[in-house]
């Protein structure tokens, strides 16, 4: 038991490539229920000028930026990368309302050393 103690926050977080299907379901029926697919594909939507189009990527492009984060993290093992692709995740997750990415994330924090889990602000009460 103690060993086990001693390794969280030392493993090595490899992706879930079910967790990223299972992603890419729910986040389909996501935007189909929102009314942003048409026939499998997005909607291109208008907006009037006073309106700006959502900054919200594709979900083939979120999709590709969640993958090439955790390539890049793979290659070089940084926890600056991992973090991002925590945050991105997280986004997501919330964005889609996917279980499967929450899951991730959770994956993810126990991949990382306890300060890199919290936010501490320091300084400040």
């Amino acid at each position: 038991m103690v060993r086990s103690i001693l390794e969280i926050g030392n493993a090595k977080y490899e992706i879930d490539q079910d967790a990223l299907k299972r992603f890419m379901r729910e986040a389909r029926q996501s935007a189909a229920l929102r009314g942003e697919l048409d026939d499998g594909k997005e909607k291109v939507l208008t907006y009037s000028a006073s309106v700006s189009p959502p900054a919200e990527a594709s979900i083939d492009a979120v999709f590709d930026e969640v993958l090439q984060l955790y390539n890049e993290y793979a290659r070089n093992d940084d926890l600056d990368v991992l973090m991002q692709l925590k945050a991105k995740l997280e986004q997501v997750s919330l964005r889609y309302k996917s279980l499967a990415l929450a899951e991730e994330v959770l994956n993810i924090n126990s991949c990382l050393p306890y300060e890199r889990r919290v936010n501490c602000i320091r300084g400040g009460s």
